[in-house]
């Protein structure tokens, strides 16, 4: 099981930037693509939470667009970001099942591993993408 935090305004698809994200859905996703949702957590505009506070329990961060810095910062934390829009439910279930191996290449591809399969491991020498 693992928990994804969701930016949408509607509540029904990822349709927000994260940078404007006023609040996540946050759902507990499994590894069959079943997904269960938890709670709302909303950004405090007036006193800002830092990333680690605001998804300290979460694995992944789905949102329309997330700019470089936020990118970053998340990897930084050890949670996954992945820009992409449409129907929440479908993205959860396609992240629930794929989840294994895109945590699998993170980890790897941070630890810049050959793996040799074409895969990317983070400017490999032998050409890796």
């Amino acid at each position: 099981m693992a928990k994804v935090a969701v930016a949408s305004t509607d509540g029904l698809s990822i349709n927000e930037h994260f940078g404007k994200s006023k609040e996540f859905l946050i759902y507990e996703v499994d590894e069959a693509g079943g997904y269960t949702f938890l709670e709302r957590r909303e950004r405090d505009e007036e006193s800002p939470q830092n990333i680690h506070e605001l998804f300290a329990d979460v694995e992944a961060v789905l949102a329309a667009q997330i700019g470089p810095r936020a990118q970053a910062e998340l990897k930084s934390q050890g949670i996954l970001s992945f820009q992409v829009t449409g129907d929440i439910p479908k993205a959860l279930t396609a992240y629930g099942k794929r989840a294994k191996f895109v945590r699998s290449s993170f980890v790897t591809a941070d630890l810049g591993v050959h793996r040799g399969d074409g895969s990317g491991c983070g400017g490999c020498p032998k050409g890796c993408r």
